[in-house]
């Protein structure tokens, strides 16, 4: 039982379920763009959404143990192996990245690690001048997924591809700042700027404004058609983040339920929408 329990936080909390939830933005891509599967890259999208995160976990442990978090908890029962993990998982990731990859991808793929290690050493600080920078610099930065993805396949970067850049970045930006709701506390100590600090009474209708429009590259892009008609599926991805909005606005809200699961949830459906929309549209 005790296994279990380890196994399944470490699912959770370890940073897999989102990781795994990267290689499906990389999967969605492949399959809207009408590119051949590959597998291996959705592996290196996996090593190294793991190796930033185990680091930014890491760094903040001690800081987000004020809020007496289960993620904490749970990380602390190994977090003197965590640096080396995290390095596993950064040699994994370059180490496949240039062995399957092109000079493009290993460049670009190299960029993207960078990016996502110095919000972690640095955004924290911009975070205390700059309303809103940690959602935008955490989605900007998921948002670049399909370029990544575009880059590892030798495809053209078009305007296709541009529109389905500006769906992830909005619809990131529905995430994060939802996420931010849990982190409240403690952001306020660091004198974070988040959005659900600055805009406190406002958020909700600022999150169900987010969500709405996160679906206007889909469907200027259906409407030049740039995008095919059956990507006009995703757009049931708006009642999904509606109820876990309306949810998150509860004091006594299941953190794991919710924002590990749920938020960090959605991004399993996209390529299952998508093949569903394929077979029937």
């Amino acid at each position: 039982m005790e296994l279990s329990k380890f196994s399944w936080n470490e699912f959770i909390y370890g940073g897999h379920w989102l990781s795994i939830g990267a290689s499906a933005i990389a999967l969605s891509t492949m399959i809207l763009l009408g590119f051949t599967i590959r597998w291996e890259f959705l592996l290196i999208v996996y090593l190294g959404t793991q190796c930033i995160y185990n680091y930014n976990h890491y760094r903040e442990i001690d800081k987000d143990s004020l809020n007496g978090s289960e993620r904490v908890e749970h990380l602390k029962k190994y977090d003197s192996h965590i640096p080396t993990i995290t390095a596993i998982y950064g040699v994994l990731y370059l180490s496949l990245l240039v062995y399957f990859g092109e000079n493009q991808s290993i460049f670009f793929g190299g960029f993207l690690l960078i990016l996502g290690l110095l919000f972690t050493y640095r955004g924290k600080n911009i975070s205390k001048r700059i309303v809103g920078f940690k959602s935008v610099y955490t989605a900007f930065s998921w948002a670049l997924l399909p370029i990544f993805t575009a880059i590892y396949v030798s495809y053209q970067i078009n305007e296709t591809l541009i529109l389905f850049f500006l769906f992830v970045f909005l619809r990131w930006m529905v995430n994060t700042v939802t996420f931010d709701i849990k982190d409240t506390k403690n952001d306020k100590k660091e004198k974070l700027l988040t959005f659900p600090i600055v805009y406190k009474t406002k958020l909700p209708i600022l999150l169900h404004m987010l969500n709405l429009l996160s679906f206007m590259p889909l469907m200027i892009g259906i409407y030049l058609d740039l995008i095919p008609s059956y990507v006009f599926v995703l757009l049931l991805l708006f009642f999904y983040s509606f109820y876990y909005i309306e949810k998150a606005k509860s004091e006594n809200v299941d953190v794991q339920s919710i924002y590990y699961l749920i938020v960090d949830g959605e991004y399993y459906y996209w390529p299952i929408l998508l093949l569903v929309g394929l077979i029937i549209i």
